[in-house]
Order: C-alpha cells, then structure tokens, then sequence
C-alpha cells in the first residue's frame, strides 16, 4: 500500500480548491464541453442529411435515364422515312414514376421520402428535338385524328395520301391546329397509364399543289 504524504494532499486539495474558484478555468472547461456537443451534433446531422442527398442524386439519375430513353424513341421515329412508321414503346421500370408528354418535352417525376427531412418532388424534364402530339382536346389517336381533319378541316378529306388536302385553302388551317394544340398541352401534358404500352407514329399529311403532291410529317404518340 502506497500512502500519500500530508504535503502532497493538501497540495492536491489547494489545486482542486484553485480550479472550483477560478471562474476562467470553469468557462473553459464548459465552452470546451459545449464545443464537443456541438461538434458531435453537427457531424450527426451531416450524416442524416448526406445520405438523402446521395439518394436524390440517384433518383435524379434514374428520372433522366426515363426521360432520355423515351425522347430518343420520340426522335428516332420522327428520322425514319417510312411513312405511317410506328414503334410500340413499353415502360418495365418502377412502379413510383409518373410521366408527362407536351408537344416539346418529356417530363418523369416522382415523390421521394427521406425520413426526418420528409417527402418532396423530384423531376427531371428532357427537350425533344422534333414536336410529338399526344392525346388532346380534338383526338386520342390516328384514327380519330384523320376524322377530326376531315370534319373540321378538309370538307371530307383527311390528309391521307388517297385523300389529300387542298395546299393553298387548308395548310393554314391544320398549322393553325397544330398551334392550338401546343398551347394546350404546354398547359395540361398528356400523362401516359404506364402499365400499358404506348404507340408512337410518323404521321404523314398529303397536300395537293396544282399538280405537285406536298408533304408534312409529325409524330404521334398515344395509347
């Protein structure tokens, strides 16, 4: 057993009794206590607060993988020369995607949850090259397409290669159409059912110029 000489504690105590009275050494003391806590607490929140971020990145990632794929189908239909060409495009990604189709862009979007910092919308939106008409106001599809131009355009013709429209009285009248339906599709996009397959269409519409036969293509997509 090792004893302690009655110098060495009473100089412990002296030190001890120093350190209580020394408000500068309690303030250190404290502010160094505060400084870790603090550093502790910043270094949690970092944690919590990086992994959302790499999360958000990689679903950012994932929605222009969506919109890039589809944009190109979009693009490579509309490049074919094969008139009445149509590329039947299926979706096999997650179930948790929405998209939207304008006549100028494809949009993918999704809600993502990251715990403590709640849920919030991610999207990303890829330009198309060429313009694509979705579903609109005047028709869903080709079909319904050719009816609404003979109906409302062409006095019984349809823009078909059998049945042309007249160049001169009739071209500013379906450009005038086709106006009409960006305005509206810039507004309300065409949402796709993604559980089903989507057709997209290289449309061609034949004019007559006196005696030359004038065409305009555009693509169509639609369900």
């Amino acid at each position: 057993m090792v004893l302690m000489s009655g110098s060495r504690i009473s100089n412990e105590k002296y030190a001890v009794k120093a350190f209580l009275k020394d408000e500068s050494g309690w303030a250190d003391f404290f502010i160094t206590r505060i400084g870790l806590i603090i550093f502790a607490a910043v270094l949690l929140l970092s944690a919590f607060k990086i992994y959302p971020m790499f999360q958000e990145k990689e679903t950012l990632g994932y929605l222009d993988v969506i919109a890039s794929d589809l944009t190109s189908k979009i693009e490579a239909v509309d490049s074919t020369t094969i008139p009445g060409y149509r590329y039947l495009y299926t979706y096999d990604g997650k179930n948790d995607i929405e998209i939207e189709i304008s006549t100028e862009y494809v949009l993918a979007r999704t809600n993502m949850s990251t715990g403590m910092w709640g849920e919030h919308e991610i999207l990303h939106a890829e330009q198309i090259v060429t313009h694509v008409y979705p579903p609109n106001a005047k028709w869903s599809n080709t079909s319904d397409f050719r009816i609404y131009v003979s109906e409302a355009i062409g006095n019984g013709s349809n823009g078909g290669v059998s049945s042309p429209l007249n160049f001169s009285s009739d071209k500013e009248k379906v450009d005038s159409m086709f106006d009409s339906i960006k305005n509206e599709l810039a507004r309300t996009p065409f949402r796709p059912d993604l559980s089903k397959p989507m057709n997209i269409e290289k449309i061609i519409i034949y004019y007559t110029n006196h005696t030359d036969l004038v065409e305009r293509d555009y693509v169509f997509i639609y369900q």
